[in-house]
């Protein structure tokens, strides 16, 4: 057993007792921990994230529903930050946890949660295994199993008719996931992979992959990495001439990203919950108010955490207020037919407690995400 998880175990129990105290029935104010990546590897998806959860909670306090009282930590972009951030909230008794930002440290922190019969919301985790860990772990955003096929398919049968592909593998642990599944819808869609590329670990110079990837010219390019690597990558390959359409796994679509990648950008295909290009009055209602509250764009971090925040105050609104345990059972009985209406469209847990919305394709044109319409 790691140091980690002994230290977590000792501060799950020390709060036992503090965890089985139930909530006033039809208390308004319901205290939910975030831990987010603040700091790190993974900051550009936890500050947006964060923005996202603050405009809700700031709309949620104009309407009759409850308050939520969201208390942030930073969880470093570590497995260990993240243990940090729920001992503090075992400590301070909170009725669920979003959050931690990467899955990698989910797949460490929320068996503890899972023990301590706390719910936990993974607003930002895609990989695998997540809500294997137990009945009290709910994962509202999208899996890559679930995105990563209809996106590469949806490219593979647009005007663009690729019909080679090349795969680059960052060398984080999101990417040791993810790039495989990249590689495994390029086949299923009908297309020839003509090299898997992965990146060792501590790469600085990314110029011999780029050169690598110009002189294969795949028709179509695709990378999983997070912004430390998936940047350098998208600039250096753009450098080397490379100048075909790149698909992105989920952690390209942070406005960090393309903001630190600035033309290079351009022609990124990537698919997630949510796009700014969506047409609808409550899409653009809240892309007015965050651009008003932040003075920026939201990307679909931000939008997803935002969507995901009220479905948590749905669940408190239907009893899961009172107690951990009712949370839980009101955050399962969002499925089936009981779906809450959010930005992303309708929004549903599957039997698993996976989150299951439509997926948007979004390609980046003129620095900015736009629906792919080819």
């Amino acid at each position: 057993m790691t140091a980690l998880r002994i230290r977590l175990l000792t501060a799950v129990a020390l709060v036992g007792v503090l965890l089985a105290v139930a909530v006033p029935a039809g208390a308004q104010t319901v205290k939910v921990g975030a831990a987010l990546s603040l700091t790190g590897d993974a900051a550009a998806y936890g500050a947006s994230s964060k923005r996202g959860i603050e405009l809700a909670v700031q709309e949620l306090r104009k309407s009759s529903g409850p308050r939520l009282e969201v208390a942030f930590v930073d969880d470093q972009s570590t497995s260990a930050g993240a243990a940090a951030a729920f001992g503090v909230f075992f400590r301070d008794g909170v009725i669920a946890i979003m959050g931690p930002s990467l899955s990698s440290a989910a797949l460490d922190v929320d068996p503890f949660a899972q023990g301590a019969r706390l719910p936990v919301l993974g607003i930002s985790n895609s990989e695998p295994g997540i809500t294997e860990i137990g009945t009290f772990v709910f994962r509202p955003a999208l899996t890559d199993m679930y995105v990563i096929p209809r996106l590469v398919k949806r490219v593979a049968t647009s005007k663009l008719q690729p019909k080679t592909a090349v795969v680059i593998q960052g060398s984080d642990a999101y990417a040791q996931t993810s790039g495989p599944m990249l590689a495994g819808a390029v086949t299923a869609a009908g297309m020839t992979l003509s090299k898997a590329i992965s990146v060792p670990t501590g790469t600085t110079d990314f110029a011999p992959i780029a050169a690598d990837v110009k002189a294969t010219d795949p028709d179509v390019l695709l990378i999983s990495a997070l912004a430390p690597e998936g940047v350098p990558l998208l600039k250096a390959i753009r450098a080397a001439g490379y100048k075909k359409r790149i698909i992105g796994s989920d952690a390209f679509n942070a406005q960090a990203v393309l903001t630190e990648a600035g033309p290079a950008a351009n022609g990124l295909i990537t698919g997630a919950a949510w796009s700014a290009a969506t047409k609808s009055t409550a899409n653009t209602a809240f892309v007015k108010a965050f651009r008003k509250k932040f003075k920026q764009t939201p990307d679909a971090f931000a939008a997803t955490a935002y969507a995901y925040t009220f479905v948590l105050a749905r669940a408190a609104t239907n009893g899961g207020s009172a107690s951990q345990t009712a949370m839980q059972t009101q955050l399962a009985a969002i499925t089936g037919s009981k779906k809450v209406s959010t930005i992303l469209g309708a929004f549903r847990f599957d039997a698993n407690r996976n989150g299951m919305s439509p997926v948007v394709v979004q390609e980046v044109r003129s620095g900015r995400f736009t629906l792919f319409t080819q």
